[in-house]
């Protein structure tokens, strides 16, 4: 079984962003390198605000706000990340993972409402000098 029918079949794991980081060490490190603003060699360096960016840009923004704000996150398709980020930055970071693109925006998608959530809590996301220390703790890595 590979590690997206794992996540799949458990998908509660996807929200339990340690027991994800201690499932796959080496698909916490892409998430860190991906979200971090400080490193470019997964997505170019824009951090999760560039994603988010990225995100509202491709007329995703109600997603995006029920992530930083109060109340249910909505969910976001693998299909709508893939179109909203590109291919590049989704090779990337498959590859870091060790994983195949289909499974990067599956877990992307399931990891993303979650995470983003769980550093918004008071409905933005903090300067880019703690984001990085709080990915680093959420993702163990």
């Amino acid at each position: 079984m590979g590690l997206l029918d794992s996540l799949m079949k458990n998908s509660g794991i996807l929200g339990n962003l340690s027991e994800l980081a201690g499932q796959s060490p080496q698909l916490a490190q892409a998430a860190q390198s991906l979200f971090s603003a400080n490193d470019a060699s997964v997505g170019g360096s824009g951090g999760l605000a560039g994603i988010l960016g990225a995100l509202q840009s491709s007329g995703l923004d109600d997603v995006v706000s029920s992530w930083l704000g109060g109340g249910d996150n909505k969910a976001i398709s693998p299909s709508q990340l893939e179109s909203a980020l590109g291919n590049d930055t989704l090779s990337q970071f498959a590859s870091k993972a060790g994983i195949g693109g289909q499974e990067a925006s599956a877990v992307l998608a399931g990891l993303l409402p979650q995470l983003v959530d769980s550093l918004s809590p008071k409905g933005g996301l903090p300067d880019a000098g703690s984001l990085d220390g709080l990915l680093k703790k959420a993702l163990g890595a």
